[in-house]
C-alpha cells in the first residue's frame, strides 16, 4: 500500500482521476480517497506542520502500516535557485527547530535531488528572508546552509541563495517526523513540484492544478514505480486469501462500517477463519437475498448482527 499524503485538493486531484481513487466516508477529520486493488491510499492534509503531523498520525494509526508499505509525500513548494520542475527531497531541514533528516533515496528516479527546508509560514520573499519562528542565536547558524541570522528581526530565516537545501514548503518535516513512527527512512519519499520563488501569496489553486497537470506524466510515472515495489514487498498471501480479502473490504464498504465495526467484523471472520467455518457461503447468500448492499450505516450495522446470528 503506498500512503499518498498531499497538502491541498489540488495537488491531489489528478492522482484522484488517474488511478480511480473513491472517497472514504468514513474519514470525518481529513478527506481521504482510496482504491484497493491499485493500493492507494491518498489523504488530503491541509496547509501546515500541525496539520500535516496529525493527518499522517490518524492515518497510520487506524491502518497499521507494514514493512512493505510506502509514504510518499507529493505537493508544490518554493525555490529560492530560480529553479522549476520536480525534485526528491535528500534533506529536510525543519525551520523552527534546525532539525535534519535524510530519507533513503533507494530507488532510481529521473528527477532532480535537493534538499527542502519546512517552515510555519507562506514564504513571501521580502529582502530574501523569511523569519522563523523560535528565536536562535548566532552561533546556532551552522546547522545548514539553507539558514541564516537575521540580526534585525533576532530570529533563524530562510535565505534565498543557491544551496544545499533551496526548496521550502510547509509539511515536509512534520510528515517525516510523524512517519518514522510508523515507517523506515527507506520506506519514505518526498516529491516536490516548484510553483514559485517566494510569492506564495501569488500561487492560486488554479495555478497549482495546472502545474500538476503539467507535470503529470513524470509523478504518474514515479507513482506506479512505486506500485511495483510496494506489490513486490507485500506480504505474500495466495490467491484465495487475495480473493477473500478483496470480498471483506467489500463487504466493509457495503455495510458502511465504520473504523470499530471494520475491525469487529475482521476479529470475528478471523475466528470464523480458524474455526473453519464457511462464512463465505453466508455472505453471498445475503446479496443473494437482497439484504446487501446497504444504504447507509444504520442498515450495515443489522445486516451485521443478521450476519452474526447465521453463523454463531
Amino acid at each position: 500500500m503506498i500512503y499518498l499524503f498531499t497538502a491541498l485538493y489540488c495537488e491531489a486531484h489528478i492522482f484522484i482521476q488517474q488511478f480511480h481513487l473513491e472517497k472514504d466516508p468514513q474519514s470525518t477529520q481529513f478527506q481521504e480517497f482510496y482504491n484497493e486493488t491499485a493500493g492507494i491510499r491518498l489523504t488530503i492534509t491541509g496547509i501546515g506542520e500541525i496539520a500535516a503531523a496529525a493527518a499522517v498520525s490518524s492515518v497510520c494509526t487506524a491502518y497499521k502500516p507494514t514493512e512493505g508499505d510506502i509514504l510518499l509525500n507529493i505537493g508544490t513548494c518554493a525555490c529560492a535557485a530560480g529553479r522549476d520542475g520536480i525534485f526528491v527531497c535528500n534533506k529536510i531541514t525543519e525551520l523552527a527547530t534546525g532539525k535534519t533528516f535524510y530519507p533513503d533515496i533507494l530507488y532510481r528516479h529521473g528527477f532532480q535531488e535537493e534538499g527542502i527546508v519546512t517552515g510555519m509560514l507562506p514564504w513571501n520573499r521580502e529582502g530574501s528572508l523569511l523569519t522563523g519562528m523560535l528565536p536562535r542565536n548566532r552561533e546556532e547558524t551552522a546547522v545548514t546552509g539553507a539558514m541564516a541570522w537575521d540580526g534585525e528581526k533576532g530570529s533563524m530565516a530562510f535565505q534565498a541563495s543557491n544551496t544545499a537545501a533551496s526548496l521550502y514548503d510547509m509539511e515536509a518535516a512534520s510528515i517525516y517526523q510523524a512517519g518514522s513512527y510508523f515507517f523506515g527512512p527507506h520506506q519514505m519519499m518526498f516529491l516536490k513540484v516548484v510553483s514559485d520563488e517566494g510569492a506564495a501569496k501569488e500561487v492560486s489553486r488554479e495555478q497549482i492544478e495546472h502545474l500538476m497537470e503539467t507535470y503529470r506524466d513524470g509523478l504518474f510515472s514515479y507513482v506506479e514505480q512505486l506500485q511495483k515495489i510496494a506489490h513486490k514487498n507485500a506480504p505474500k498471501t495466495n490467491g484465495l486469501q487475495q480473493g477473500k480479502e478483496a470480498l471483506i473490504e467489500k463487504l466493509c464498504m457495503d455495510m458502511h462500517c465504520s473504523k470499530v465495526m471494520r475491525d469487529s467484523l475482521r476479529q470475528h471472520i478471523r475466528y470464523l477463519t480458524l474455526a473453519g467455518t464457511d462464512y463465505v457461503s453466508v455472505i453471498q447468500d445475503m446479496y443473494r437475498e437482497g439484504l446487501l448492499p446497504c444504504n447507509d450505516k444504520r442498515e450495515g450495522k443489522l445486516r451485521f448482527e443478521e450476519f452474526k446470528r447465521r453463523l454463531f
